[in-house]
């Protein structure tokens, strides 16, 4: 089952402003896609809560990989 989220509370669970959003939006591809609940210019917009929760995830665990590495390479430095 989808739930859907207002941008609103997409920045309040990434801890981002909404200019922040809007740049993970246009620069991050694998960022979630918004929708948009009518064809009107001012329909509101969602975004489904699964989709922020995983992306999420992954950026965490692409972090911990990188952190990881950095101090593999550290530690291969220094013996």
């Amino acid at each position: 089952m989808q739930l859907r989220i207002t941008q609103k509370i997409a920045c309040e669970i990434l801890c981002v402003s909404y200019k922040g959003l809007q740049l993970l939006r246009e620069q991050d591809d694998s960022f979630p896609k918004p929708y948009k609940s009518g064809t009107s210019r001012q329909a509101a917009v969602y975004y489904d809560y699964n989709e922020i929760v995983q992306w999420h995830k992954n950026q965490l665990k692409k972090q911990n990989e990188e952190s990881n590495n950095d101090v593999a390479q550290t530690t291969q430095s220094t013996n």
